[in-house]
């Protein structure tokens, strides 16, 4: 979920979460005017601020360790990808046997990729930049039943 959460942005994400914690902040200030007690509404306001708080350190954390391993990006990137699922249809299923291991400094590496879709198979090869604390998709190149094509991020 925290994946499928943090796929359009940490931003998208942020804001995601925000809405939804002010929903239920609305929901407990109303069941909580009709109680009648003091103040509730302004210590149910400090907890939401606080889980708030607390959940945007957590997605930050998460799209911060996601950037700095190779194969959960690359695997994103395949999954997200319109170019492939036009090759392959949707939704995309990406394997990746070995993922490389995380480097220290600049650097390119590649991350080989088994995809598959309900139109198709083949396999990808993508290329990723190591920069300071993590890394960036430049691009891959799919190889669908001998069609080869090559992709940009």
């Amino acid at each position: 979920m925290m994946r499928r959460l943090l796929a359009g942005g940490l931003a998208r994400a942020i804001v995601i979460l925000g809405v939804i914690l002010f929903a239920v902040y609305a929901i407990v200030a109303l069941v909580l005017a009709r109680t009648g007690l003091a103040n509730a509404e302004g210590i149910a306001a400090g907890i939401m601020a606080y889980l708030f708080i607390m959940a945007v350190v957590v997605l930050w954390v998460a799209e911060r360790r996601r950037k700095t391993r190779p194969g959960p990006l690359a695997e994103e990137f395949l999954m997200n990808s319109r170019e492939v699922a036009d090759m392959i249809g949707a939704p995309v299923r990406v394997n990746i046997p070995s993922p490389p291991p995380a480097g220290k400094g600049p650097g390119q590496v590649t991350v080989d990729a088994f995809i598959s879709g309900p139109d198709g198979s083949g396999e990808a090869m993508v290329v990723l930049a190591r920069i300071d604390r993590g890394y960036q998709v430049l691009g891959a190149d799919l190889d669908v039943a001998g069609v080869r094509k090559s992709v940009t991020a």
